[in-house]
């Protein structure tokens, strides 16, 4: 099991430094946001380079909808999250797509993205859409030998079986953020496993509560601090075999941010040495 967290950065020479520092740290691996232009694959082949110049393997390419409107939360985002929802639809559907080849040319095969909520009705007009712009990129993905990774939140572990399911593409996995799974609340991330647990290919290291308010989601807190039984997580995805990554998020910023990630790691390993 490999540990990183998610390197974010718009420029090569960002990501030297975060890539840097991530070596200074004693990670192994991270996931990358880059908010570069996506079109420039040799951007793509240099931050490739320097990854490899600091021995961190880049597990996965966090892909962005090139907007800044969606809601996070358990009410407006219903109708502005993800690629679903008709007001975004084409247009991050299309971005999507045109970032497939920059991840491959970083010469990895797992993008992420935020679907969006996914609906239990498979009846529903929304489900329709979700199944529809799926099913584009996906064959896009397929097409460059790519991975499509889905970050947990805002839907219930059965709805990403069916969704999987229906569209009966070999390329579609889970990017389990067990801390979204509880913020959000529509599933515990212990017994989803049981569910969609074959599908996991990557994970956040990341802790949270339940909601208490039907708007807002829960709140993020440091791992140990939360809800999310990691210990028991782990024990069952060692049922099934999991054995890849666990990528650190903390979604705050400044040098509590790093605090809080260092703290995460050293839990992750003693659970690690533990369970496995």
């Amino acid at each position: 099991m490999k540990i990183g967290t998610i390197a974010r950065f718009s420029t090569v020479a960002e990501a030297e430094d975060k890539f840097r520092e991530l070596s200074e740290y004693g990670f192994e691996q991270c996931q990358i946001s880059y908010r570069g232009d996506i079109s420039d694959l040799s951007a793509a082949k240099e931050i490739r380079a320097v990854a490899d110049r600091y021995n961190i393997e880049i597990s996965a390419m966090f892909v962005s909808y090139g907007d800044a409107d969606t809601v996070w939360d358990n009410y407006y985002g219903f109708l502005t999250a993800g690629i679903n929802v008709e007001s975004y639809r084409v247009r991050r559907v299309d971005k999507v797509r045109s970032s497939l080849p920059f991840v491959k040319a970083l010469g990895i095969t797992d993008a992420v993205i935020h679907a969006g909520f996914i609906p239990n009705n498979p009846f529903c007009p929304s489900y329709a859409l979700m199944k529809t712009s799926v099913r584009f990129i996906a064959m896009d993905c397929q097409k460059l030998g790519l991975n499509l990774l889905f970050e947990t939140g805002g839907e219930s572990p059965v709805a990403f079986l069916r969704l999987f399911t229906d569209l009966g593409f070999d390329n579609l996995y889970i990017n389990l953020d067990p801390a979204n799974m509880l913020m959000y609340g529509y599933a515990n991330p212990v017994d989803a496993i049981y569910t969609i647990g074959k599908y996991v290919r990557n994970i956040h290291g990341k802790d949270g509560l339940p909601p208490t308010d039907p708007v807002k989601l829960g709140a993020e807190t440091p791992i140990g601090e939360g809800k999310v039984d990691f210990y028991a997580m782990f024990r069952e995805l060692k049922k099934v075999g999991y054995d890849r990554y666990v990528t650190i998020e903390r979604e705050i910023s400044g040098p509590q941010q790093k605090q809080d990630i260092l703290k995460a790691k050293a839990y992750f390993e003693k659970l690690l040495s533990e369970v496995y």
